[in-house]
């Protein structure tokens, strides 16, 4: 069996002027994890085929890269909406658990699953 896991990185900026906060700012940055450095690779490869790049930056826990160009995720997009797609309906994983509190998310792939084949044939452009 084979995990992925992607998880969320809130970051909080609070703005002070003379002790008095003024601003709170919050970025939401996620990554992605597998169990298996191939699936590592083949996610990669996957964001280039469409054009995009996946560059998680792990000393500042943000995302430098550029989003896959996939038809149907022409208008609001996020990395966490191009991860989850490409586990399920690419690399033939299915979710297994969230991680508390909500952190993020675990996925798994059985080990023999014959998903791959027909994964490798859809690219996301086919919707």
């Amino acid at each position: 069996m084979t995990t992925a896991k992607i998880i969320r990185h809130r970051h909080k900026y609070h703005h002070y002027m003379n002790d008095d906060l003024k601003e709170v700012k919050e970025e939401t940055h996620f990554k992605i994890v597998f169990s298996d450095p191939i699936e590592m690779e083949k996610w990669k490869e996957w964001c280039k085929k469409f054009e995009g790049e996946y560059d998680y930056d792990k000393e500042n826990s943000c995302q430098r890269g550029k989003l896959p160009k996939i038809e149907m995720f022409r208008d609001e997009i996020c990395w966490c909406d191009i991860m989850t797609y490409y586990l399920m309906h690419v690399a033939g994983y299915n979710f297994y658990s969230t991680i508390h509190p909500y952190k993020g998310e675990v996925y798994i792939k059985e080990e023999g699953s014959n998903y791959k084949a027909v994964a490798n044939t859809f690219d996301g452009n086919d919707l």
